[in-house]
């Protein structure tokens, strides 16, 4: 999910620059939200546990994209899936252009010893350089991030947010890997002192059976706090997160579906960093909490187990450094009020 909201802004806004080409989009149907209400943007939902589960299902796929007549496959993703598909189209004569990772350089960035701490090329970019190796132009970096075609779905919301008398405050505690996950206990002691402000609502954000009941405990427990979690589509979720004024997150898929939203985002960073090439598009760096470690960052996706075996990186992020960041954004908010007043 978290690779995926990354790419759709920069396809939607390809898309807008080249309106005499026609865009398909192919990715599992949930995502599909992401890459609606652009004339020349197709989406092409596939579903692998069914009749394209395997490599059977891969032929029979690729069989159904030559039926669309490509011209050129773009590989965003770079894995075996894809590697076997864009094998079959390069075999086909349809030119193919793929994602370069950039292994050497993450190796360097989180190897044990002697890391070269220092920014490798956002993945965003490297999105978009594949989509221009095809011959098409690419828009700018400050089109893909101001908008990257998000106009198409999301009204303009700024005057509510203005005068809406709560501020409203996104959460989304989980991350895939233990090694992203700040202790859930000390976002609850972030959610228990903020919930105690009359002037803020708090959403909470999560997924699966397991989160949502976590979450949903919170709601019981705490005034003015509402979980999201297993109540609503992917497209209703996204039009919430809009309607935020901050969401607090790991470095997660929501970091990345808020930045798609254009809603600003504190992000809580373990064992990955933001220069890994996977910080929230658009977002600024003084908004990443982190703390400095010899051994930071272990991992580029936060598979790794804890060599150290105490997460520090996790572990002496304070509830304090949190809700600091938290209040300053606050803060901002109303001065910025203030101004237009």
């Amino acid at each position: 999910m978290g690779d995926i909201a990354i790419a759709a802004p920069v396809v939607r806004a390809t898309a807008q620059t080249n309106p005499d080409t026609f865009f398909t989009m192919v990715s599992r149907p949930y995502i599909e939200p992401l890459f609606t209400g652009i004339p020349n943007l197709r989406f092409y939902p596939v579903d692998f546990t069914g009749r394209l589960k395997g490599i059977p299902g891969l032929v029979r796929l690729f069989l159904s994209l030559m039926k669309l007549n490509p011209t050129h496959i773009a590989d965003l993703h770079n894995v075996t899936r894809t590697w076997i598909l864009r094998t079959l189209f390069f075999l086909s004569f349809v030119p193919v252009k793929y994602m370069k990772k950039g292994r050497k350089e993450r190796r360097l960035l989180t190897r044990r010893d002697n890391k070269i701490l220092k920014q490798i090329t956002p993945v965003y970019e490297k999105y978009a350089a594949v989509l221009q190796r095809t011959g098409i132009v690419i828009p700018e970096n400050e089109q893909i991030i101001l908008n990257g075609g998000r106009k198409y779905i999301f009204p303009d919301n700024s005057a509510q947010k203005t005068e809406d008398r709560f501020i409203k405050i996104g959460i989304a505690p989980f991350a895939k890997h233990k090694a992203k996950m700040w202790p859930l206990e000390r976002m609850e002691q972030v959610i228990s002192t903020l919930s105690k402000n009359p002037g803020i609502k708090i959403f909470l954000f999560g997924g699966g059976n397991k989160e949502s009941a976590m979450l949903q405990a919170m709601e019981q427990k705490y005034s003015s706090v509402e979980s999201m979690a297993g109540r609503h589509s992917l497209s209703k979720e996204i039009e919430i997160i809009r309607e935020l004024d901050l969401l607090v997150t790991m470095d997660s898929a929501n970091m990345h579906l808020a930045s798609f939203a254009s809603t600003p985002v504190i992000s809580i960073w373990g064992a990955t960093h933001p220069f890994a090439g996977f910080y929230g598009l658009g977002q600024p760096q003084e908004y990443a909490v982190q703390v400095p470690l010899e051994c930071r960052p272990c991992s580029v996706y936060g598979n790794k187990k804890c060599y150290r075996k105490d997460y520090a990186c996790l572990m002496n992020i304070q509830v304090s450094d949190v809700l600091e960041r938290v209040e300053g954004f606050i803060q901002k908010i109303k001065d910025e009020e203030q101004k237009r007043d």
